[in-house]
């Protein structure tokens, strides 16, 4: 099952503007069966990141679904968990009258890099 993650992503305020309110994340299964996707949101709490975003759901295939979620804090992560590999994520960040800030690349993890 492939991992996905936008790593962690700087979100602090720039006189008293933060530059990202909202992330919007678009999920397109380019599969031809339908697919299981879990996606985990954490913010960070001082050094330790804290989930409050847990989802789990099931995408047909050739569709594309569109979520969006707070992230009104100094540092966030998604991590995307996707049964196919032809499931492509992308990931933005929206200030509060919804217009684009920043675009993120989310990539996929190398579990066990520092082995």
């Amino acid at each position: 099952m492939p991992y996905l993650t936008t790593g962690l992503i700087d979100n602090t305020t720039v006189e008293s503007v933060r530059q990202s309110s909202r992330l919007s994340v678009e999920i397109a299964n380019e599969d031809t069966s339908t697919v299981a996707i879990q996606i985990e949101g954490f913010l960070l709490s001082g050094t330790t990141k804290v989930k409050y975003v847990d989802e789990f759901f099931t995408l047909a295939a050739g569709t594309v679904d569109l979520r969006n979620y707070y992230v009104h804090f100094d540092a966030y992560e998604f991590q995307f968990f996707v049964s196919s590999q032809f499931v492509h994520v992308s990931a933005w960040g929206k200030n509060g009258v919804g217009k684009i800030t920043s675009a993120y690349q989310v990539v996929i993890e190398e579990v066990g890099r520092f082995i």
